[in-house]
C-alpha cells in the first residue's frame, strides 16, 4: 500500500459577473497548497477547494511559502495589487470578488491563470476516470473575441474620458491665460 497522498482535480468557472477561467486545479506532491490570501484565516472557498482536491489549505496572509508550492491562490482583491501578483508569478488565481484585469499588474492577468466571482457553486470535482472537460484552462475563440471586445470598449471609454479631461484643462488654461494677459494690460496701463 502506498503512503503517497492522493489528490483530485477540480474545475473552477467564473461566477456571475466574473472573468477568466475556467481553471483546472490539480495539486500534486510539493505543489499542493491552497494558498489563501483573504485577510487572515482560511476563506470558505479555499477550504472547499482543499477538501475536494486533498490539497492543504494554507493561510498565506499570516505566513509565506514559495510560489512553486502553490497549487492555487485564493484572494479577495477588488482590483489593485493582489489581483495581479500571483498571475505574474504563473500561479493559478481564484478571486472571490467579480474582478476584471486591472491595477498595476494588469498585463499578467490572463484567463488561463485567473478566474473571478468564485463561490463554492463554481467549483466542480473532476472524475479521475473521465476526461477533463474541454473548456478547462482554455477559452474558445468566440469567448476570446468577446473578451477582447469588452477590453477594447473599456479602453475606448477611458480614452474618451481622458480626452475630455485634457480638453477641459486646456480650456481652463486658455481662460486663465486671457485673464492674466488682461490683468497685465491693466497693470501696465495698456488699456
Amino acid at each position: 500500500m502506498s503512503d503517497e497522498k492522493q489528490y483530485n482535480k477540480v474545475i473552477i468557472n467564473k461566477g456571475p459577473r466574473g472573468w477568466g477561467g475556467p481553471l483546472l486545479i490539480e495539486p500534486k506532491p510539493g505543489k499542493d497548497l491552497i494558498y489563501c490570501v483573504t485577510g487572515g484565516g482560511i476563506h470558505p472557498v479555499a477550504q472547499y477547494i482543499a477538501d475536494l482536491t486533498g490539497g492543504t489549505a494554507f493561510d498565506g496572509f499570516n505566513s509565506k511559502r514559495d510560489f512553486e508550492e502553490i497549487a492555487v491562490a485564493v484572494i479577495d482583491c477588488g482590483g489593485t495589487a493582489r489581483v495581479g501578483v500571483y498571475p505574474m508569478k504563473g500561479v493559478l488565481t481564484v478571486d472571490v470578488h467579480s474582478t476584471k484585469p486591472s491595477g498595476p499588474l494588469f498585463r499578467f492577468i490572463k484567463e488561463d491563470l485567473f478566474v473571478s466571482g468564485v463561490s463554492q457553486e463554481q467549483i466542480q470535482l473532476v472524475d479521475g476516470n473521465g476526461p477533463v472537460p474541454e473548456a478547462a484552462n482554455s477559452v474558445s475563440s468566440a469567448e476570446k473575441v468577446e473578451q477582447v471586445k469588452e477590453v477594447v470598449e473599456e479602453a475606448k471609454e477611458m480614452v474618451e474620458e481622458t480626452v475630455e479631461e485634457v480638453k477641459e484643462t486646456v480650456s481652463e488654461a486658455k481662460n486663465e491665460g486671457k485673464k492674466r494677459s488682461g490683468f497685465m494690460k491693466w497693470l501696465l496701463g495698456d488699456n
